[in-house]
């Protein structure tokens, strides 16, 4: 194997053999390390307050209720109350 330091970046150099040699012993890693878990960073958007009556199939009244008991929580979003669908459902199952 040869390494050369060029103006524009370096130029290596190998045999084949050398460089199958490398891409089995990488490939020899992956297969054998723990995977990391997936983590995915999604933004979930707001429903409004008449679509999470709809969603949950509750009344205004139930969904004031149950935030002033803190059973669900509102977002205060420009003077209006929204609400997140993954936070609804965690709540139903509570």
């Amino acid at each position: 194997m040869d390494i050369s330091q060029l103006e524009n970046g370096t130029l290596l150099i190998c045999k084949k053999e050398d460089l199958l040699g490398f891409a089995e012993s990488l490939a020899n890693r992956m297969l054998n390390s723990k995977p990391e878990p997936l983590r995915v960073q999604e933004t979930e958007q707001p429903i409004s307050q008449p679509d999470a009556i709809k969603f949950l199939g509750k009344t205004r009244q139930t969904l004031t209720a149950w935030r002033k008991k803190g059973i669900i929580t509102g977002h205060v979003l420009g003077g209006r109350v929204y609400f997140l669908k993954s936070e609804l459902l965690e709540a139903l199952t509570k």
